[in-house]
């Protein structure tokens, strides 16, 4: 009795026929008599349409079907996402996924340019409907379509585009993995998008290898070789020259980039010199992941504003200007939309509040809540920051009534104040220092604070002026010979601290910079001793991780609203701004040169603080000054009396 013919043989055969290999061929190669393989294709005459195809590779379209020649299915797929993954790739879609693909069609319809950056959690499977789904649907909808596929290697880009093109190749429908099918994830696919749109593999089988391919065009015409349909590029990739209809970018950011601030400003000249050029007009650029940091490259494309034609730009008015980036945010859980229905089976975002309950089911979002090294608020929520894990929340800034906890802040920002304006009326003492944080090559950070102390204990901080430019030594000061006279920054402050009444006692500096720019000229020992003031060199890291004295001490005068900020529209607001812009992130932001300024402050505080003028000592005659007074003795004769009681 000859041995039963297992599925797998049955598979090897129908691959080897969809290539085109023959009867006696096919069997040989899976081990399988002919007369079983002539039986088995006599039996498909029965077969649907769709079943046929999937067994005689003569009856598969060698071309791409026009439009009018679409099956019902097939049409259905090009208009419906959710139905093109479900037979495609037998994939149970979610709505934020069919939202986010929809999105994208109609981005790409616009006759401009557009930029687009989606963040969704991780484990919600965002690359593989960026990078395979998403970009399989938009080339069954138009085979002209020129794409790019990127990734932080080229490795892994390239592994996108082959998996990609596998999927165009296929003649048998995928099929469900086994724990995904078992989870309710995944099924097993109705069709291939060959058997529903033709043939895809062009005939110059060239084009069809590596990691760059083209499709096979209808009516057979001929595309240019130096422009595929999809194209792989990385990071590292050495060169990036084409042009390209649709770019996504695939998790480009990592902790490694966040590590630094050279790393992170690395990254974002590339992105500005080599991953924004090559979108063609009417293109349309998606840069999709989690979240990481505030400092970003989402947060810096996000920054991003757009300038009309032929006005000048002025990086202190881009906050006005409409957003170059479109920004499509999908959080992991809802909190506006719960209402404890937490379950596998709990409704999908957004008629729920979990954006995928089965593949990021509650409980793991719980466990990810609880541990707060994992920055539950930036990776799976999307935010800019997690408030446990800042210096300084925003709402300690803003003020009001904290949603999460209830608790109200009083706020620090004074929205009629500007700059250089203190209160009416103050009582206590004022000390008045300003604070110096220079760099070489960097951005200078100059703050000239007021404190108000009473009886030696500081409490108001109120911020006088802010400026953050590159500078060098003689802007900040320097003597001219030819006027007889200092300029620069410092001699301007300290000039109108005087005329305001609150002299600027003390300067600041960072002690490296403050030696190498300062100390070493003559005309600067003069200024001082012209000014009375004192110059105090600052330790930056020795001191910076104190844990009594380091820079997250600064979080409770926010907190308790003792630092008061100038705010009022102008250059106030744009003063204060930079500041709150790093405490409000730090220390995975940017810079931090403003934190470090304002730091300085409240490091020497301690020993700055006016202690206060001694008591008056009080006048009393010669016979109250010894011990025998009529105080002392009643005091002597109550006692002589208990002790003949006792």
């Amino acid at each position: 009795m000859p041995a039963q013919i297992s599925p797998r043989q049955w598979e090897i055969y129908d691959q080897r026929r969809a290539r085109g290999w023959s009867v006696a061929a096919a069997c040989r190669d899976a081990r399988i008599n002919t007369t079983s393989a002539f039986r088995r294709e006599k039996m498909r005459e029965g077969l649907t349409t769709d079943e046929r195809r999937y067994y005689d590779p003569a009856l598969r379209p060698e071309q791409p079907l026009p439009e009018e020649m679409l099956s019902v299915d097939a049409r259905r797929a090009l208009m419906d996402f959710a139905f093109f993954q479900r037979r495609y790739f037998g994939r149970i879609s979610t709505p934020w996924q069919a939202e986010a693909a929809h999105l994208v069609m109609e981005m790409l319809a616009t006759p401009h340019k557009e930029f687009v950056v989606v963040n969704a959690p991780p484990g919600s499977g965002k690359s593989t409907l960026f990078t395979l789904d998403l970009c399989a649907w938009l080339t069954v909808r138009n085979r002209a379509l020129r794409g790019l596929i990127g990734s932080k290697t080229q490795k892994s880009a390239a592994r996108y585009v082959q998996r990609l093109k596998r999927h165009f190749d296929m003649t048998i429908p995928v099929k469900g993995e086994g724990e995904e099918v078992s989870r309710g994830l995944a099924l097993d696919a109705d069709a291939t998008l060959a058997d529903d749109f033709g043939a895809f593999r062009p005939p110059n089988k060239d084009l069809w290898s590596g990691d760059a391919f083209v499709v096979a065009q209808p009516e057979g015409a001929l595309t240019s070789e130096k422009e595929p349909t999809w194209s792989a590029y990385g990071m590292d990739s050495g060169f990036l020259g084409m042009r390209y209809d649709f770019i996504v970018w695939d998790d480009l950011v990592d902790l490694r980039v966040l590590r630094t601030i050279e790393s992170r400003q690395t990254q974002q000249e590339w992105w500005d010199d080599v991953a924004e050029k090559r979108l063609e007009p009417a293109g349309l650029l998606v840069l999709q992941g989690q979240r990481m940091g505030a400092d970003d490259l989402y947060r810096y494309a996000l920054d991003k504003r757009v300038f009309p034609e032929g006005e000048d730009i002025d990086s202190s008015e881009d906050k006005g200007r409409p957003a170059k980036y479109h920004h499509v945010v999908f959080k992991a859980h809802y909190l506006e939309r719960c209402e404890g229905q937490h379950e596998l089976d709990a409704p999908y975002y957004p008629q729920g509040c979990l954006l995928d309950p089965r593949r990021l089911p509650w409980r793991e979002l719980r466990s990810e809540m609880a541990n707060p090294r994992n920055n539950f608020e930036v990776i799976y929520q999307q935010e800019d920051v997690d408030p446990s894990n800042v210096l300084v929340d925003a709402i300690w800034v803003t003020g009001g009534r904290d949603p999460r906890t209830g608790e109200h802040f009083p706020g620090c920002v004074d929205r009629e104040r500007g700059i250089g304006e203190l209160p009416p009326g103050l009582a206590g003492d004022l000390l008045s220092v300003a604070t110096v944080d220079p760099s070489a090559v960097n951005w200078w950070s100059i703050q000239w604070w007021v404190i108000r102390c009473v009886d030696g204990v500081p409490y108001e901080r109120y911020l006088l002026d802010h400026i953050r430019q590159k500078m060098d030594a003689p802007t900040f000061l320097d003597w001219s010979e030819s006027t007889r006279a200092y300029t620069g920054v410092a001699e301007a402050w300290q000039t109108r601290a005087a005329a305001a009444g609150v002299p600027i006692g003390y300067w600041i500096v960072e002690a490296n910079a403050a030696q190498r720019y300062m100390l070493q000229f003559e005309h600067m020992r003069r200024w001082l001793a012209f000014h009375r003031v004192s110059l105090i060199p600052h330790q930056t890291a020795a001191n910076k991780s104190d844990e009594q004295y380091g820079v997250q001490t600064m979080g409770p005068i926010y907190h308790h609203g003792l630092v008061r900020l100038p705010y009022r529209a102008g250059p106030a607001y744009l003063a204060s701004q930079k500041l709150i812009d790093e405490v409000t992130h730090w220390p995975s932001w940017r810079t931090d040169d403003c934190v470090m300024a304002q730091w300085f402050v409240e490091w020497h505080l301690p020993h700055l603080v006016p202690t206060g003028k001694p008591l008056p000592r009080q006048q009393r005659p010669s016979w109250l000054r010894h011990s025998n007074t009529w105080g002392w003795r009643r005091e002597e004769r109550t006692k002589r009396l208990v002790a003949a009681r006792d």
